[in-house]
């Protein structure tokens, strides 16, 4: 699991001041910031840890305001952990450490002066004294120790990063630099080593095609590589197929990033996330399940070729195909068929393709049935499929397989758990939901907990095989043990099933602890969607404190203690109900 390749850091929001500004060349300006939050501090009574920095693509979120109301956009500080409030004028770019002293208290930054997003105009006008929020970095890359030599690949943003490697050489192994800049001025002194090489290639920032043809140009050394990329996001779509599917780079061994956006008209034409809804996304859909945007990976393809190949009518094609152009996942003309550039980021990124084909999708199909599920009282999900959402996962492990990847991110909120009372020694613990290899892997760690996995037998299967050979016990019953937990086990439940897990819990275990996300994460786009959508898939708005009090009561529990872990998830430890029923 992804986790895994990860060092955790604590969430901390921080005040630091210019020290001092120098331009490195006539687009890049270092920031050089100082203070005493990059120690360790205190803030509101909570005592915070000083800046950690581990690895050369660690990234800190600095925060803007677009109406210059800083306040109002800052994060809240919790113990273990920041939590994102909405605010609609809230700014936030990721900016890479290029060198920390602790001593000194000195952590520099890097800025391409190349327009006029919030960053770049704040790194434009910024002088000593003036003053910087960031969050972060919440975590760390683990470079895989198998790895024979390094790519690191990128426009002039990627530079920092890629300066960075170079100094710490978390690996002893060769590295292939390739840079994308758009005049010689961009192009700098690399603390290269022997055995590495460094190729240099002059393009408009945001070329769709360079970077990607620099990199093929390469000799490409023996061995399993290890290969990271930053760039504009979409200069990166035909690299990512390139790494994938020529040099079959394992997703363990690939880190690739869009650290920018290109905006213009082009780009707003054909951007996945302007896709006009229904009819737009239907097409898309239709496009990936037919397997149309896979066959069209060699290049184009003329339209009778490209129906005999899919089995469908020529002219029926050429009427998806029509929709297809406007969202600029099929190139327009009227010659062989081919991708545009969403069609391209459909065919790299598979976490594009699961909006239309994955979870999200599928609740998404959900909302044609909403009206008539809210009039009987019922899930939309199980109008459109026969079977609840929760049922439907148990079927489907390459669902739930979803529901754990995206899991994932809970590392970053639940450091702080095994500090807490709950926990007895010795402690015999349980855990069930998409995040519990994330629990139960912090419980083993940190409290040598005797931990189980319980789930039914086809989650069962996507955890135990993702795993990677861990200690846990994986089981599809609840034995009796000291404390049940759910990590992200109740958002895909009915309220009835919400409550028959809690007690089957109940039942096997004297505490519970409950790690789940009641509110949508303030940061993700699309956030104000989510409510509809949790509508449509359980039949239940995002549940509140209150709500999940009166679930735990009706399974014979009540909740003994609360906190927000940050990103909408809420911690709730619960005792038996000893109120009279």
């Amino acid at each position: 699991m992804s986790h895994r390749n990860l060092v955790i850091h604590p969430l901390v929001l921080r005040r630091a001041q210019v020290g001092r500004v120098a331009d490195l060349n006539p687009r890049t300006r270092r920031v050089t910031l100082v203070g005493e939050q990059l120690g360790a501090f205190e803030r509101d009574g909570i005592s915070l840890p000083a800046f950690v920095s581990e690895a050369f693509d660690d990234h800190v979120k600095l925060i803007f305001a677009a109406d210059g109301d800083l306040a109002s956009v800052l994060p809240i500080q919790l113990e273990d952990g920041i939590e994102w409030p909405r605010a609609t004028t809230r700014l936030a770019r990721d900016y890479t450490p290029t060198r920390f002293d602790p001593v000194a208290r000195e952590l520099d930054l890097e800025f391409v002066l190349h327009g006029d997003g919030p960053a770049s105009t704040w790194a434009a006008g910024a002088k000593p004294g003036d003053d910087l929020w960031f969050a972060g970095p919440k975590s760390s890359t683990v470079v895989p120790p198998d790895t024979d030599w390094v790519l690191l690949a990128g426009d002039e943003t990627a530079l920092p990063a890629i300066e960075r490697y170079l100094n710490d050489r978390p690996l002893d192994a060769p590295v292939r630099i390739v840079a994308a800049v758009p005049d010689a001025a961009a192009r700098r002194e690399l603390p290269t080593a022997p055995g590495d090489t460094v190729t240099w290639t002059e393009a408009a920032p945001g070329d769709p095609d360079a970077l990607a043809a620099a990199v093929r140009a390469i000799e490409v050394p023996p061995g399993r590589p290890y290969a990271w990329a930053a760039a504009e996001s979409r200069s990166l779509l035909p690299l990512r197929r390139y790494l994938a599917r020529e040099l079959e780079v394992p997703k363990s061994h690939t880190s690739i990033t869009g650290y920018w956006h290109r905006q213009d008209a082009e780009t707003a034409e054909s951007s996945l996330d302007h896709l006009p809804a229904p009819t737009t996304w239907f097409a898309v859909r239709a496009a990936l399940r037919l397997g149309l945007v896979e066959s069209l990976a060699a290049g184009p393809v003329p339209l009778p070729a490209l129906a005999a190949q899919l089995g469908i009518d020529a002219r029926r094609l050429s009427v998806l195909l029509d929709a297809l152009k406007t969202a600029a996942v099929v190139a327009p003309g009227t010659g062989p068929v081919a991708l545009g550039p969403a069609g391209e980021e459909l065919l790299a990124d598979e976490h594009a393709r699961e909006r239309f084909t994955g979870v999200d999708a599928d609740r998404i199909l959900a909302l044609a049935e909403l009206a008539e599920a809210l009039e009987l009282d019922e899930p939309a999900w199980s109008r459109v499929n026969g079977r609840t959402m929760r049922q439907s996962l148990e079927r489907d492990g390459h669902r739930y397989e979803e529901l754990v990847e995206d899991a994932d991110g809970l590392a970053h909120l639940v450091t702080g758990l095994p500090r807490l009372p709950v926990w007895g020694r010795e402690t015999r613990v349980a855990v069930t939901g998409p995040g519990s290899l994330v629990l139960a892997d912090l419980l083993r760690e940190r409290l040598a907990a005797d931990t189980s996995i319980v789930e039914s037998a086809g989650p069962l299967a996507v955890l135990k095989e993702l795993s990677e050979g861990s200690e846990h016990r994986f089981t599809v019953r609840w034995d009796r043990i000291e404390v049940a937990v759910t990590a992200l086990a109740l958002g895909h439940r009915t309220d009835a099933e919400a409550v028959a897990l809690l007690g089957e819990m109940r039942r096997a275990a004297e505490r519970a602890v409950l790690v789940e996300a009641l509110q949508p994460d303030a940061l993700s786009p699309g956030a104000a969607d989510e409510a509809l959508l949790q509508l449509a898939a359980t039949g239940s708005t995002p549940r509140s404190p209150s709500d999940m009090a009166l679930l735990a009561a009706e399974a014979g529990w009540s909740i003994d203690d609360r906190r927000p872990l940050g990103w909408g998830v809420e911690y709730f430890a619960l005792v038996p109900d000893s109120t009279p029923r």
